[in-house]
């Protein structure tokens, strides 16, 4: 009995071992996205948090990105998303508020706007994610955490892109 529980617990570290990994990069190597004037700011903070504000409902973004190119191509799914909490967000937060990110296949073909949507007004922290089916190898792709043409303050943490 004791020999299955041990061979049952090494099972169980071997498939945790095997976890995913995030294939962003460090918080450090990503780029913030916007310039920052009077209107909007993004700040990356030490402990990963990023911190977006814009101060009035009109054109701007702010936000962090970067761009991915695959040695390999990407088959199978990728599972993509972010922590968020928002701070009187206003505006129309479709496309605006959450991640985005642009695929583009090996053959040359785009596949745009596949979003995870934080909702307006003022939340606490609540993770979003979302898992696309690769219709067909990818081989490059673009991931923006984006807070644009909205109002208010959001903050992002542990923004996480994973293929199955």
């Amino acid at each position: 009995m004791k020999k299955f529980i041990v061979m049952a617990m090494v099972c169980t570290v071997a498939l945790l071992g095997a976890a995913e990994k995030n294939l962003l990069p460090p918080l450090t190597k990503m780029k913030v996205y916007g310039k920052k004037d009077a209107n909007q700011s993004t700040i990356i903070q030490k402990d990963g948090q990023i911190d977006c504000q814009i101060a009035n409902i009109k054109k701007g973004t702010t936000g962090i990105y970067t761009f991915l190119q695959f040695k390999e191509p990407l088959k199978g799914a990728l599972t993509f998303g972010v922590e968020s909490k928002g701070e009187k967000v206003t505006g129309n937060v479709a496309y605006n508020y959450g991640v985005y990110v642009d695929l583009t296949y090996v053959d040359g073909k785009k596949l745009y706007s596949q979003t995870v949507i934080f909702p307006a007004g003022t939340k606490d922290w609540s993770k979003k994610s979302k898992t696309i089916k690769l219709a067909k190898p990818v081989k490059s792709l673009s991931y923006f955490v984006l807070f644009r043409n909205v109002q208010g303050k959001a903050s992002f943490k542990n923004p996480f892109l994973y293929n199955k």
